[in-house]
């Protein structure tokens, strides 16, 4: 059985990413309820977070409010599923869910210890609780009233000391709709990702679409072209898939990715503002011409650093004169270096219908969600 988490990089803000998931249910006859909570972390200074939950019959929505954006989680805790969006402007801009099979799942709950001690929160009554992750730290805290209602969190740094917290202001127990807790199923649509965003020009000038495979010592590549609009499926030897479409002009693109043990669904699409270069599926930071020169399956192409100053990998690329990469060089510094060659070059219309995931892949079933 997989289980599904929240993907985020765990740094100092922690805190953040675990209170933008869904509440720790210690059992399953939680009554449907509405929260309204605090976030405060303490090496921030954006100042308090409000954080609303909804519960339903085991599901919960979470909306988090920040400055400039609002974390949206949609999930089931017992179900071991958790979707979360961020919304900017009043449109969804990123999405992303990971699925991996508990005995590899990092932060995956190994132990939950009682505790006697007993607060007041927000006029309700909870008791603490310690849960033990399978790593050693941060250490992880809740407060679940006497019906299993999740009022408070802490996490803490190994010393004890204060990380992040919420704390309840208000709550209400009473029936919630279960539209309310139910992700929007277009989340998981290839499409919603891959449409026009307003601020679409007519691009020019177009290069010509293309399709090509390449190979490597352990892995083969598939890429198609339809201008701006890239895809880049990788099959591996060991039986892992990533399929990446990004947008060269845009901030939009989505990824899908499988290994054994763990998959993962990630989109981006904002018209508001451009995303930092880490979030760029294409891997391209810039092109600096590298003054070589090589030859392929009849074709010339020249050498281009696309990931200039990174000191312990980076992608290196020899282009036709049509943008066409006959050589993708993937160089780490961590002796995880991949060089595909291309072995296949087909210049053709490439339509949209093309430019996806299988289908299948992004099921809201296959993920643990299902239609209301």
């Amino acid at each position: 059985m997989y289980r599904l988490i929240v993907f985020a990089v765990i740094t100092i803000a922690a805190g953040s990413a675990y209170a933008s998931g869904v509440p720790f249910f210690a059992s399953a006859d939680v009554p449907d309820y509405t929260a309204k909570m605090i976030v405060r972390d303490a090496h921030s200074a954006k100042g308090d977070r409000q954080r609303v939950v909804q519960h339903h019959n085991g599901w919960t929505r979470v909306e988090e409010q920040g400055n400039e954006e609002t974390n949206l989680s949609y999930g089931h805790f017992f179900k071991n599923v958790v979707l979360r969006a961020t919304r900017r402007n009043g449109e969804i801009s990123s999405f992303e869910v990971r699925q991996v099979e508990p005995s590899q799942d990092y932060d995956g709950i190994s132990e939950v210890r009682e505790t006697h001690d007993v607060e007041t929160v927000g006029g309700e009554q909870c008791r603490w609780r310690q849960i033990v992750r399978r790593k050693s730290s941060p250490i992880w805290m809740t407060c679940l009233t006497g019906d299993g209602i999740e009022i408070a969190t802490k996490v803490l740094f190994s010393s004890g000391k204060v990380m992040s917290e919420t704390r309840l202001t208000d709550l209400r127990r009473g029936h919630v709709p279960e539209a309310v807790v139910r992700p929007p199923m277009q989340l998981l649509e290839a499409g919603t990702w891959l449409a026009p965003l307003p601020r679409y020009d007519d691009y020019t000038p177009n290069p010509g679409d293309f399709e090509a495979e390449l190979v490597s010592h352990r892995s083969k590549e598939r890429l198609l072209r339809h201008y701006p609009w890239w895809l880049r499926q990788r099959d591996g030897g060991d039986g892992s898939i990533l399929i990446t479409v990004w947008n060269e002009r845009e901030d939009q693109g989505l990824q899908y990715s499988a290994s054994k043990g763990e998959r993962m669904f990630e989109a981006v699409r904002s018209s508001s503002i451009p995303a930092p270069k880490f979030r760029r599926f294409d891997e391209i930071s810039g092109m600096v011409d590298m003054r070589e020169q090589d030859r392929l399956l009849g074709e010339d192409c020249a050498w281009f650093d696309r990931t200039p100053n990174m000191a312990d990998g980076g992608l290196r690329q020899c282009l036709t004169s049509d943008g066409i990469p006959l050589i993708d060089d993937h160089w780490s510094g961590w002796g995880d270096s991949e060089r595909f060659k291309i072995v296949t070059l087909t210049r053709r219309p490439v339509g949209m219908d093309e430019m996806q995931p299988p289908r299948d892949y992004l099921e809201p079933a296959a993920w643990g969600f299902s239609p209301p």
